[in-house]
């Protein structure tokens, strides 16, 4: 197979209206490089050209707006933009070409795309890159464009003709946020809290205001005590609109792209001599899970298995299936192990409610639901078996639940109470990648009995297209959470942990069946 052959979708493009810092921490360079890690395809439109260093901004030139507004159309002409960022404006005319340019390139795409406007109007330096009839430009033209406007807290002050420093309180912070969303007709105001003056609690707390639903939301963070935090509005403004254009919902999109900024602080380094930048790439030198290639097209389930130990060949090659597909099985084991089995599908289908229950894609719910019912179909297969060994669904339902099923059903609902969607279907993983991989080993084992093993359908359910299609549907949507989450190295961790936690418990659920042919 060639690689033309293999050829994937293009990860979603995210375009940044933004100037040039030369320092490399902010601005342009700092939206690429906050694209790049969150796996988006980063566009540039340059507004202006500043030579800047750690220190200070000592010029800065701005590109005439007629070449702005020709970068913005010959880029969404030819490209499908999938969201879009603003930072520094330059100037009032530089303002009403990019809101000129948006709007037609809107007209003639026929449909919206999200636009995250960061007011840029001080650097972290402290110089001044916005005037005031630029800020009122910005206010009239380009602010009612916003899907999402993220000031800080001096950016909040002047949008709203306040004085310095008025916002002094996480209470002000909200007043400010809901006013700006109704003053300049902007769905999500973002006012971040930075700027405040430090509390015993040692957190950062940010202002989400949604205007279509009246509803806050406050994200805090640990505050932390570097002084390389270059470029922080930029970088955040950037990862919101990348997570935007990989279709997370507005909430999500603001959580991630916070944690994002607070964890690319917390893994900084010096450069230069004064107010350093973030370290955009953190994720991509920490998280060795890369984007799907033809001989790796999930990696991040590669990763699961890699990191399992010898767990998971421990687990996919047990003697309980390996007797199973020799035809040596005992049969009181194997009907022990139905009874219990049956038992776990009811858990499992619960778990599986509950994934559906925390998921906020139609999509991920429809996989769902089918994974639900192929539950209700698995236990049928159960009772169908158990019945020719003369067990009924009555004494099935009247099975007592071993310790080795309560400790495994109990485990995975209480990961999902605990965690997100994520976290749960991982914890359901093995369950589902195990048996499929399992079954498929040894359907095609060219020693597995088939004529005359009475195990054999139950291999078989697990090998046959159908269930293997499930596997594949399920990890689909695995693969697809993990794509579109900023996976730190504590959560990674965390998400490797369950995974083989899980996988123990179904190597001693096989065990305990087994053990009682002793």
């Amino acid at each position: 197979m060639s690689i033309d052959d293999s050829i994937q979708e293009s990860p979603p493009a995210v375009l940044t209206i933004a100037g040039s810092d030369s320092s490399g921490g902010a601005g342009i360079q700092a939206d690429l490089k906050t694209f790049m890690a969150h796996g988006t395809y980063g566009l540039s439109v340059i507004t202006a050209i500043t030579a800047q260093n750690t220190q200070a901004v000592h010029s800065a030139i701005r590109v005439s707006p007629d070449m702005v507004a020709q970068q913005m159309s010959v880029v969404m002409s030819d490209i499908d933009v999938r969201a879009a960022k603003t930072g520094m404006l330059a100037d009032a005319e530089v303002i009403e070409a990019v809101a000129t340019s948006w709007q037609r390139a809107l007209e003639i795409r026929g449909t919206a795309i999200p636009l995250v406007v960061d007011p840029v109007m001080v650097s972290t330096s402290g110089t001044r890159l916005l005037d005031a009839e630029a800020l009122t430009t910005l206010r009239e033209k380009l602010l009612p464009l916003a899907t999402i406007v993220t000031p800080n807290l001096r950016e909040a002050e002047a949008l709203l003709n306040m004085a310095p420093h008025a916002i002094d309180s996480v209470d002000a912070m909200r007043q400010a946020a809901a006013q700006i969303s109704s003053q300049f007709d902007v769905n999500v105001t973002i006012v971040k809290g930075g700027h405040l003056r430090p509390t015993d609690s040692g957190t950062v707390v940010d202002v989400v205001y949604e205007r279509a639903s009246d509803n806050f939301i406050q994200v805090s963070s640990a505050r932390i005590d570097s002084a390389n935090t270059h470029g922080t509005g930029c970088t955040l403004s950037a990862a919101i609109a990348a997570n935007l254009a990989k279709d997370l919902s507005i909430a999500d999109a603001v959580r991630n792209g916070i944690r994002y900024v607070n964890e690319a602080i917390q893994t900084s380094y010096k450069v230069g001599r004064g107010a350093g930048p973030v370290n955009h790439a953190y994720a991509l030198c920490t998280m060795p899970i890369v984007r799907p290639t033809l001989y790796n097209p999930h990696p991040f389930t590669q990763y699961l298995k890699d990191n399992s130990s010898k767990l998971w060949q421990q687990y996919t090659q047990h003697s309980f299936v390996r007797q199973a597909a020799a035809g040596t099985l005992s049969t009181h084991v194997f009907v022990h192990y139905l009874k219990q089995d049956y038992a776990y599908l009811k858990h499992y289908a619960r778990a599986t409610a509950l994934a559906a229950f925390k998921s906020d894609s139609l999509k991920e719910v429809s996989v769902l639901v089918d994974a639900m019912q192929a539950c209700v179909r698995e236990s049928k297969l159960h009772v169908e078996m158990c019945a020719q060994w003369g067990v009924s669904r009555a004494d099935m339902e009247m099975e007592q639940e071993s310790w080795s099923s309560v400790a495994y059903t109990r485990y995975i609902i209480d990961r999902g109470m605990a965690g997100d969607v994520l976290e749960l279907l991982v914890a359901m993983y093995p369950c589902l990648l195990g048996y499929g991989e399992a079954a498929r080993i040894a359907a095609n084992d060219p020693k597995t009995l088939r004529q005359g093993n009475p195990f054999w359908p139950w291999i078989n359910a697990y090998a046959c297209a159908d269930f293997q299609a499930a596997v594949a549907q399920g990890r689909q949507v695995i693969e697809d959470l993990v794509s579109r989450d900023m996976l730190g190295p504590q959560r990674l961790k965390r998400l490797v942990t369950t995974f083989c936690e899980t996988t123990s418990l179904e190597i001693k659920f096989w065990d305990s069946a087994l053990d009682i042919s002793g």
